[in-house]
């Protein structure tokens, strides 16, 4: 059928289609008013930008197996990998108990921690102010986030 690497590219392909033509389907809006539509869009147009390419890449013979091996992460970089989502699944978990910001500077101290950023008082400051940097944004845009339990 194909190399794992062809058949994770024409699985994103077809999943970027899927959601471009569920976004067709809304408004999209004006650039100065967007509609409900105009997010799926661009979406889309992103993920089918990147994997389209990557699929007919991949189907050149030779190509997909040293592309494979270099797309795959192994040993330490798997454990790193795996870390990081699963530090993605508990921000998630935790999001609403605990508040975005919280969660979003353990996210961030996890990251940094896993990428090699070495001593815990340089990781946990540089987190902090990412999560608040991130926080003010968010607050300039009047988007809600989770206060969590800690902030009523």
């Amino acid at each position: 059928m194909g190399s794992p690497l062809s058949i994770v590219f024409l699985a994103f392909s077809l999943l970027g289609g899927g959601y471009l033509a569920a976004g067709l389907s809304l408004s999209a809006g004006t650039l100065e008013q967007p509609g409900a539509g105009f997010f799926p869009r661009m979406v889309a147009v992103f993920i089918l930008g990147l994997s389209i390419p990557g699929w007919i890449g991949s189907l050149k013979p030779g190509i997909a197996e040293e592309k494979a091996a270099a797309v795959f992460p192994r040993g330490k970089d798997l454990r790193r990998v795996v870390s990081i989502a699963l530090a993605a699944l508990l921000f998630a978990l935790l999001l609403q108990p605990a508040g975005y910001a919280i969660c979003s500077a353990f996210l961030m101290a996890a990251v940094l921690r896993l990428l090699g950023m070495r001593g815990w008082a340089k990781t946990l400051l540089t987190a902090v102010l990412i999560a608040g940097g991130s926080y003010f944004f968010f607050s300039l845009l009047d988007i809600p986030l989770p206060r969590g339990m800690l902030f009523f």
